[in-house]
C-alpha cells in the first residue's frame, strides 16, 4: 500500500471534510424546503425539478428516480426515490458498490446528527470521460424507506460538498404525517 502525501486527491477530501464541519455556509429560504414522501429537505433554489425527459439524458437506465433536481447546468443533481427494503448500514451499500464497480473510490460512510437518522457513503464513481463525486443517503420516513444521491463533476465537489451535508441535516419528518 502507498503512502498517502499532500498531493492525494484523498488527503485533499479528508481536508475538505474537517473544514466543512463547521458552521453552515449555505443560506436557507423557507421557499426552498421541499415535502415529499413524508419528509422535508431543504434543496436550494439552484436546483429545479426535472422532466422525465431530462432525467433520461442524465440516466442511461430504463427506470429513472421519482424526484430529480438538477442545476440549470444539468451538472449536479439530487435524486430521491421510495424503495421497498430496508437499507440496515452504510457498511452494506460500500460493499454492494464496489461490487458494482471496482473502479469506484469510496472516501467515506457514516450518519448525520439532524432531525432525521440520515446514513451516507461518499464515493467516486465514473460516467464516460468523466469522474464524478456522489453521495448516496438514506433514511426513514414513516413507513416508507428513502433513497438519495447527490452528484456533481469531481472537479466541483469542494463547492457543493457543504450543501450536501447541511441538506441532509435539514431532513425531518413531517409532524402531519406520523399521526
Amino acid at each position: 500500500m502507498e503512502r498517502v502525501d499532500h498531493r492525494d486527491v484523498d488527503f485533499y477530501l479528508q481536508q475538505i471534510k474537517t473544514a466543512c464541519a463547521g458552521e453552515p455556509v449555505w443560506k436557507k429560504k423557507e421557499e426552498e424546503r421541499r415535502s415529499v414522501y413524508g419528509f422535508t429537505v431543504w434543496i436550494p433554489a439552484c436546483f429545479s425539478l426535472a422532466d422525465q425527459e431530462a432525467a433520461e439524458t442524465i440516466f442511461w437506465s430504463e427506470e429513472s428516480p421519482e424526484f430529480f433536481f438538477t442545476t440549470q447546468d444539468r451538472k449536479a443533481g439530487i435524486t430521491m426515490q421510495t424503495i421497498e427494503e430496508e437499507i440496515r448500514s452504510s457498511e452494506v451499500i460500500k460493499e454492494q458498490l464496489l461490487k458494482m464497480d471496482s473502479r469506484i473510490v469510496c472516501y467515506d460512510k457514516g450518519e448525520t446528527e439532524g432531525a432525521a437518522k440520515v446514513q451516507w457513503v461518499e464515493y467516486k464513481s465514473f460516467a464516460g470521460d468523466e469522474r464524478v463525486y456522489n453521495v448516496l443517503f438514506f433514511f426513514q420516513a414513516g413507513d416508507g424507506n428513502i433513497l438519495g444521491t447527490f452528484y456533481c463533476l469531481f472537479e466541483e465537489y469542494d463547492r457543493w460538498k457543504p450543501m450536501v451535508w447541511e441538506m441532509m441535516q435539514s431532513i425531518e419528518e413531517n409532524a402531519d404525517e406520523r399521526i
